[in-house]
C-alpha cells in the first residue's frame, strides 16, 4: 500500500474515532474485521500517534481556524487537519507540502464545498508560523 493510500485509510479511522469510543487497537481491529480499510504500519502509526496527541494537535489548529472553534467545525475536516499536523509535527521524513497537498485533496473527495480552501489556508498558517518561530 503507498502512501497515499496508507493515509486515506488512517483518515477513515480518525473519523471514525469521533463517532465510536474505542481505543485505537479496537479501531484496527474493527477495521480488521470488516476488511474495507486496510491497516499496515504507517496506518496504525497516524492513527494512534493522533488519538495520543488529540488535544495538543488541536490546540496547534486551533489559532487558524479563524473565528472557528475546533469542535465546531466538520469531523471530516477536523481529521484531515489533524492527521496533516500530526505528520508535519511528528513523522521526520514527511514534507509539509505534500502533507498539505494529501489533506486538500482528501477535502476534495470527502467534504468539496469551501472544505479544500480552508484546510489550506489553515495548514499553510500553520507551517509559516512554524518556520517563522525557528
Amino acid at each position: 500500500m503507498n502512501r497515499h493510500r496508507a493515509r486515506e485509510n488512517a483518515f477513515l479511522l480518525v473519523f471514525e474515532s469521533f463517532f465510536l469510543d474505542l481505543e485505537v487497537d479496537e479501531l484496527i481491529s474493527l477495521a480488521d474485521e470488516v476488511d474495507e480499510i486496510h491497516v499496515n504500519g504507517y496506518v496504525k502509526k497516524i492513527v494512534s500517534g493522533v488519538l495520543q496527541h488529540r488535544e495538543e494537535l488541536d490546540e496547534k489548529i486551533t489559532p487558524f481556524l479563524k473565528n472557528w472553534k475546533i469542535n465546531r467545525i466538520s469531523s471530516i475536516l477536523r481529521a484531515i487537519l489533524e492527521i496533516s499536523v500530526y505528520e508535519i509535527l511528528y513523522v521526520e521524513d514527511v514534507d509539509p507540502p505534500v502533507s498539505i497537498n494529501e489533506a486538500v485533496e482528501f477535502a476534495k473527495k470527502y467534504f468539496a464545498d469551501d472544505g479544500p480552501a480552508f484546510v489550506n489556508g489553515v495548514l499553510g498558517n500553520f507551517v509559516r508560523s512554524i518556520e517563522s518561530a525557528n
